[in-house]
């Protein structure tokens, strides 16, 4: 039985308003700056008003473009993906959820978690060296996040938009797409013999089982249903695939992140041909510009930048690119889409730590690439799985990346700033953008 951490293996995490120099890293591999602002912070009557008038959604809120949101102009577009479903395979939403999102985006009722409560040391497995067991499979785990991180709730908020501490509601790449939240990654402690120890991740079976219940789930709904997966193990796993093909004879559109390992390797599911993978692509000067995570993107991103670069984007090092040692072809990874300090609200495995993050992985980009699916699939529902590859990397061409490398502004490093490198097929086809995948879907209707 393999666990599969989430999608995040070399995320950052930092924390949003304040940016100091003083930098500490935690266990779980999330750099942790100091803010004055939780969401954590909020007292119960609070909560309890937001769960009975629906603030996250209060036109009273300012509106504000994230520049992630930004780079793949979901501005100029009409489509808000209503009517679609867009199941988040990962860690489910944490309890303040009613407080973060919109009701009417959650469809809580569908929500479902997958897990297991028995988790164990078993000194007679690895040879007699011993290694963690796991008891059966339960589905009635639920999908509210315990001891995981906010993983689920950051990749929900980059979909449907988020609200930023009753300050400002924060737009989604499909604002009325409806979230289906299915726990497929799990936190859980366990006793070995040199201690208490906290593991972290879902195992092949979970998150099959997660697969299987949106498949058999979508032919009840009538309507298109989208499942994003920031997640994925270095293994190509027979159980899991056989879920994919499953789900897409169901007609379910699969968006999967491609994985943190830069030039290692895609990993899997991501690197599986028959899904929709999503390499992270970031804007350069981002952290140059004074609350850069709101700044305007120029609309022609092939114009010079104020470091040099004769493009305004670059692909991040951390993200996997196909490895023809391992088999892997330049075509498996189908596009790429920002992954690069996208801000959402978050929390670390076993700390109560909410509040909102900056995150960078492959995780980030599925949901970018998820969301746009959503907004085709509104304009054109009946499309299915090779449809929706090919429109998107048939899009993808309309914004190439450099051939070879960028600068990219970093206020923490010495001097600040540093070179990302990358050859030409590394970021797929492309970055997508909501406006060309739109237009390449008409095209082909």
């Amino acid at each position: 039985m393999k666990i599969h951490r989430v999608g995040l293996t070399i995320c950052w995490a930092v924390m949003l308003v304040f940016l100091m120099p003083t930098m500490s890293f935690a266990q779980d591999e999330i750099l942790e700056i100091p803010s004055s602002l939780f969401v954590g912070d909020m007292t119960e009557a609070v909560f309890a008003e937001a769960l009975e008038a629906d603030v996250a959604t209060s036109m009273a809120l300012p509106g504000y473009q994230p520049f992630s949101g930004d780079m793949v102009n979901t501005e100029t577009v009409g489509a808000d993906g209503e009517g679609v479903y867009v199941a988040i395979l990962d860690t489910g939403l944490v309890p303040q959820w009613p407080f973060l999102f919109s009701q009417a985006n959650i469809a809580w009722h569908l929500g479902k978690g997958f897990s297991h409560s028995e988790v164990y040391w078993d000194p007679s497995l690895n040879g007699g060296y011993g290694d963690v067991a796991f008891g059966p499979l339960r589905d009635d785990r639920g999908y509210i996040t315990g001891m995981a991180s906010g993983h689920g709730s950051h990749v929900t908020s980059t979909v449907v938009g988020f609200n930023y501490n009753n300050f400002a509601w924060i737009n989604g790449v499909a604002p009325k797409a409806t979230i289906i939240p299915v726990l497929v990654l799990d936190a859980w402690l366990v006793n070995t013999p040199w201690g208490l120890a906290g593991l972290r991740g879902g195992t092949d079976e979970m998150i099959t089982a997660g697969i299987y219940y949106i498949a058999n789930l979508a032919p009840t709904l009538d309507a298109p249903v989208v499942i994003n997966m920031s997640l994925g193990g270095p293994d190509r796993v027979p159980m899991i695939e056989e879920a994919i093909d499953y789900a897409i004879e169901k007609g379910v559109v699969i968006v999967v992140s491609a994985g943190n390992a830069g030039v290692d390797g895609m990993g899997y599911p991501g690197g599986m041909e028959q899904v929709i993978s999503a390499g992270a692509t970031g804007w350069a000067s981002m952290l140059y510009h004074y609350q850069g995570w709101v700044a305007d993107v120029p609309e022609k991103l092939n114009k010079s930048d104020i470091l040099g670069n004769n493009r305004q984007i670059y692909l991040e090092d951390f993200s996997s690119r196909p490895n023809k040692d391992l088999d892997q072809k330049y075509q498996d990874l189908d596009v790429s889409a920002p992954g690069a300090w996208v801000v959402g609200p978050f929390k670390s495995a076993f700390l109560n730590d909410l509040n909102y993050y900056y995150l960078s992985g492959t995780s980030m980009a599925a949901p970018h690439v998820a969301g746009m699916a959503a907004l085709v699939l509104q304009q054109h529902p009946g499309l299915g799985q090779a449809d929706m590859e090919s429109i998107m990397r048939n899009a993808a061409t309309g914004c190439p990346l450099p051939a070879s490398d960028a600068i990219v502004y970093y206020p923490w490093g010495d001097p600040p700033y540093y070179t990302a490198e990358w050859d030409g097929g590394d970021y797929g086809k492309g970055m997508l953008r909501a406006d060309d995948v739109l237009r390449v879907a008409d095209l082909k209707d």
